[in-house]
């Protein structure tokens, strides 16, 4: 559960809620997006720091890690992807206007995010101890809520 909560899915929020903060269309909203990811980032490094322990004390618990993203994985397949209604949302956003040039930006803004959140998911499979190849693959197994 620390794994698929704390490390995958608070942790892909990070970068979800830099994202808003950075595209937020007024300073409140920018503010507390920049203090939910204060919060975040607490949550992740604990569960990142723990995970680490755990497996020194159990090397064994790298593949009941991996068994548990791939069953979630499975059980939620139909999920998997962003949902349209988001993945708009963002690009609108990150737009900032109705200009065909600005939805076009919004759209580059929220393929790098999503490439960032992938990104951010591997390298932390990898710090848990996960070869390099297999922390790709793992890291693509996420869920329409970006968990």
């Amino acid at each position: 559960a620390m794994l698929l909560l704390s490390v995958l899915g608070e942790g892909t929020f990070l970068n979800l809620l830099a994202f808003l903060e950075r595209h937020a269309p007024d300073p409140v909203t920018a503010a507390v997006t920049r203090l939910a990811r204060q919060d975040e980032a607490r949550h992740v490094a604990f569960a990142m720091s723990h995970l680490e322990y755990e497996q020194a004390v159990d090397p064994s618990l790298q593949g009941a890690l991996r068994r548990a993203i791939e069953r979630r994985h499975e059980v939620l397949l139909t999920t998997g992807g962003l949902s349209t209604e988001v993945y708009d949302a963002l690009i609108v956003l990150a737009a900032g206007a109705w200009r065909p040039d600005a939805i076009a930006a919004g759209f580059r803004a929220v393929t790098a995010l999503m490439a960032e959140m992938a990104d951010g998911r591997e390298r932390r499979l990898a710090r848990l101890g996960f070869p390099t190849s297999d922390a790709h693959a793992l890291a693509q197994l996420h869920t329409r809520n970006f968990m």
